[in-house]
């Protein structure tokens, strides 16, 4: 019934293929195909599948689990790439962006051990982790496989103990099942979603359920129950040679169909993902049986080709990509389409580069074949391993020297400490003149209680700022076009510190100024509730101007809409300045983050100003 080629289910290189080509894409530009992230499961559902199908047949030949063997047949997939990646690229962000190299050592060892993920979980509400992404973020996702290759040989050898042939397919199947639940129960929209994305235990639902489609299939391949059971089995597997390749083939339609409509939100996290699952098992069960017209599609060469090199491919994807984007800064947006052949093409060469070098060699040689030649390749395979030999210790003394002295925060993280140093003065200072001034009136009588202000143009002296580290890097632009505005903007900043603030601005002498800036929308999700009681405090002799995001965060268009729809609906108290539209025609101003403006510019308070004076033309 199954067609094996070279130990490899025929199709199954194909199924990869279209898997990383959506992940590549999605990791490039979230844009172009917004559920490229669920390749990730259709990826898991394959590992799966064929680390316990490896396994089973192993133990059907007679030759038992062969723990030593499975192991050390990992450590040799897994480790040369990572031996050559690893110190070729961290010696390269020396040279190209050392912002890239924060926290690199915690990086290197985490990814190293298997435990990445876990790493990633513990540090993931940071801010900046989130801003600058690590050069290593995408190990995670072989962080989980590693851990699940631990675990694999250890839980079909438990399994196998269990007298009733059916019971450890229901057993995997709640695993999966348990997975997605933790999943769904641990995620909270508008916060971050990293624990439940990277967690092991919450994201493994595909490996489970092609650890289950593989001990089905072994049950079926035995038939030794007994003789009704055996009928239904061979009726079944009848019928689904059959409707099998359809269903594997509208499976992968609705797979497509999600990886354009899907966001990393609600829609996948509860339940989404799982469903994704769930096809790319009916999606490899309807493709690898005998006969499945479903194979000539899935052997397509390019599909095939991008399979068999994926684990290369997916290694050395991101770290280039994050070069690319540091050594064309300008070309942003505009020039994507240059930005990613030319990522490709990189990534073809070094894919190249370390399957002959290293991982070809280590698997017919073991990890001697490093440095040793093997006699079989001739003189070409001693020149080879001198390659190797010289790539792999110039770029290890390299990478020891960077790690030593990687800088401890980004060019980003410096500035806006910096920034929040010079605030912090010029705050102090103000509340010292706000406390003279008050003193030398203090003989004066109660002053009477303002009118509704007369909409002109506001010089600083009349607005107050409250903000995150978009507007905390925007500071100084904003005090050179607003002479006199009081800024309070901090890092980690989200829309439910703003009634806070204001409040708090209230007690204070001098009371709330006229015009009260906020820009709190790039960390989390802001919903009606919060600008309504934002607005009831503010109150009606107030203006509030709200400034939107520009983050490539998966909350921050539902959380601009909000902001649109609230502006309109109350637009004789409330200004919405589009940040989001002006700093998308000036990409070149952004920090390699690709969210925080320079630290002198001025097209954050120019976009204040030129919002406020539009809407003060509308008559308001």
């Amino acid at each position: 019934m199954i067609v094996v080629v070279r130990r490899r289910f025929v199709g199954l290189n194909g199924l990869k293929g279209i898997a990383l080509i959506a992940i590549v894409l999605y990791h490039c530009d979230q844009g172009t195909l917004r559920g490229g992230f669920l390749g990730v499961d259709i990826f898991f559902t394959i590992s799966g599948f064929l680390i316990f199908s490896s396994l089973l047949n192993h133990i059907d030949s007679g030759k038992g689990i062969g723990f030593k063997e499975y192991y050390l047949k990992r450590l040799r997939r897994i480790y040369p790439a990572l031996i050559l990646m690893v110190p070729v690229t961290v010696s390269l962000a020396w040279f190209i962006n050392q912002d890239m190299l924060v926290g690199i050592k915690n990086q290197i060892v985490t990814a190293m051990l298997g435990c990445y993920n876990w790493y990633a979980i513990g540090s993931g509400a940071s801010y900046f982790s989130q801003m600058n992404p690590d050069m290593f973020r995408h190990l995670w996702f072989m962080s989980v496989l590693m851990q699940f290759y631990l675990l694999a040989p250890l839980l079909i050898y438990l399994l196998r103990k269990i007298l009733v042939r059916w019971v450890p397919v229901a057993v995997l199947a709640g695993l999966a099942v348990c997975s997605a639940l933790s999943m769904g129960l641990q995620y909270h929209p508008g916060t971050d979603p990293t624990r439940v994305y990277f967690g092991s235990d919450t994201h493994a639902m595909g490996l489970w359920l092609g650890a289950m489609l593989a001990w089905l299939l072994m049950i079926i391949r035995r038939g030794n129950g007994r003789p009704e059971e055996t009928a239904i089995m061979e009726r079944a597997c009848l019928v689904w040679s059959k409707i099998g390749p359809a269903a594997a083939f509208v499976a992968l339609l609705i797979l497509l169909w999600m990886m354009q409509h899907v966001e990393q939100g609600p829609a996948a996290f509860y339940g989404g993902i799982f469903a994704a699952s769930l096809l790319s098992v009916v999606l490899i069960a309807g493709s690898i049986p005998f006969g499945s017209w479903m194979q000539d599609l899935l052997v397509f060469k390019p599909f095939d080709v991008v399979g068999r090199y994926s684990y290369g491919i997916y290694l050395w994807h991101w770290p280039l990509w994050l070069f690319t984007k540091a050594m064309f800064p300008q070309w942003g947006a505009r020039h994507l389409g240059w930005m990613l052949l030319i990522t490709l093409a990189l990534t073809a060469c070094c894919t190249a580069m370390s399957w002959k070098l290293v991982e070809q060699p280590v698997a017919r040689g073991g990890f001697i074949a490093m440095i040793r030649p093997l006699p079989e390749n001739g003189m070409w395979d001693a020149a080879r391993c001198w390659i190797t030999i010289v790539v792999v210790l110039s770029t290890c003394l390299m990478s020891g020297y960077v790690v030593d002295n990687a800088p401890k925060q980004t060019s980003v993280e410096r500035a806006l400490a910096e920034n929040a140093r010079i605030l912090k003065e010029q705050q102090k200072q103000q509340k010292q003149q706000v406390w003279q001034k008050s003193h030398a009136d203090i003989s004066r009588n109660d002053a009477p209680k303002p009118r509704k202000p007369i909409h002109t143009m506001p010089d600083g002296g009349q607005m107050v700022a409250f903000g995150d580290s978009v507007m905390l890097a925007s500071s100084q632009g904003l005090q050179s076009v607003f002479p006199g505005i009081t800024v309070d903007a901090e890092t980690s900043r989200s829309m439910a510190k703003a009634l806070g603030l204001v409040n708090q601005a209230k007690t204070q002498q001098g009371g709330l100024r006229q015009w009260v800036l906020v820009g709190l929308a790039t960390n989390s999700t802001v919903t009606d509730e919060q600008l309504n009681d934002l607005l009831n405090s503010v109150g009606p002799n107030h203006v509030l101007v709200l400034v939107n995001a520009h983050a490539p965060v998966s909350w921050v268009p539902g959380t601009n809409d909000a902001l649109q729809r609230f502006a309109d609906a109350h637009a004789n108290n409330v200004v919405l300045v589009d940040w989001d539209t002006v700093i998308s025609a000036h990409p070149g101003e952004l920090a390699g983050d690709g969210i925080h403006p320079g630290m002198t510019n001025t097209l954050y308070a120019q976009a204040v100003k030129d919002a406020i004076a539009n809407w003060i033309k509308q008559g308001h």
